[in-house]
């Protein structure tokens, strides 16, 4: 890619004083792809097109529908029935014109995948997924093997190096422990995100009794204690399952963006490897797990 002009320079000043060129050089150049569209990934996506990403793919053809105008502010009422990846597209160029935007078709390479509320797939590339509903939250990150990063440590930089779990790994791989020392170190969310992700998503509804089952299932298989979950959790998960909830997803939204940055500018070790959110509460929590 070419240098950085004069104009981006200005337009990008102050972050360039905050990471440095390297890292503005690295963010233009790189592609971040987003399926599945929802408030969450409004708000991931505004931010990274205002910091200035090289290239963003949205894909989700599905059309807008009333409920998303409650929820979706770029989204108007003269763009019902839509396709959703479309629109977006277009009010996110207006925000910053040196972004290449573009409408994905299920395919193609890019820097960072991020599914939104979607079943897991098979990866290869530098993989996030995350959803917002209700008052909760998560992202799950895998940045893959010996990912390296930049950090700032007694005023000077350093080159570090992290390992991630694999997804399929992450939801399956025993758990260590005895209740107690493993409730200090993992939150009951994780726990609940991570049965949901084997659930079927995108159905209108979950029960309390199907999610309560379907997280001891997986407790049980992986030799982890039941009493590390509560009802209550369990609970109010399922009551927000399939809401949206404009504050919360601007809160877990602003930090799947900021993970993004990290990754693609090496600054900063990215999440490793769950982030999980309880907006009633107010507590962002990190595990690897």
């Amino acid at each position: 890619m070419s240098e950085i002009s004069k104009e981006e320079v200005a337009l990008y000043d102050r972050q360039i004083r905050l990471w440095g060129m390297e890292a503005q050089n690295r963010l233009r150049s790189s592609t971040v792809r987003f399926e599945g569209i929802n408030a969450l990934t409004l708000e991931a996506s505004k931010n990274l097109v205002l910091a200035g990403i090289g290239t963003l793919i949205l894909h989700d053809p599905l059309p807008i529908a009333a409920k998303d105008l409650e929820v979706q502010y770029y989204f108007q009422p003269s763009d019902l029935n839509r396709p959703k990846d479309q629109v977006l597209a277009e009010r996110l160029a207006i925000l910053n014109p040196l972004v290449k935007i573009q409408v994905g078709d299920g395919d193609g390479d890019c820097d960072v995948l991020v599914m939104v509320g979607r079943q897991a797939v098979e990866y290869e590339t530098r993989f996030i997924a995350a959803d917002s509903f209700g008052l909760f939250g998560y992202i799950f990150v895998d940045c893959l093997d010996d990912y390296e990063f930049m950090e700032a440590t007694d005023g000077e930089n350093r080159m570090c190096k992290a390992e991630y779990k694999r997804l399929e790994q992450s939801l399956q791989s025993p758990v260590k422990g005895n209740a107690q020392r493993l409730k200090r170190k993992y939150p009951p969310l994780a726990f609940i995100m991570q049965a949901l992700m084997q659930m079927t998503l995108g159905q209108s509804s979950i029960s309390e009794k199907d999610l309560a089952e379907a997280v001891n299932r997986m407790l049980d298989s992986r030799g982890i204690p039941r009493e590390l979950v509560d009802e209550a959790t369990v609970a109010r998960v399922a009551q927000s399952w399939n809401t949206e909830f404009v504050p919360c997803a601007a809160v877990v939204g602003g930090t799947l963006a900021q993970e993004v940055l990290k990754i693609v500018t090496r600054k900063d070790m990215p999440i490793q490897n769950w982030y999980t959110y309880d907006a009633l509460k107010g507590d962002g929590i990190t595990c690897f797990l």
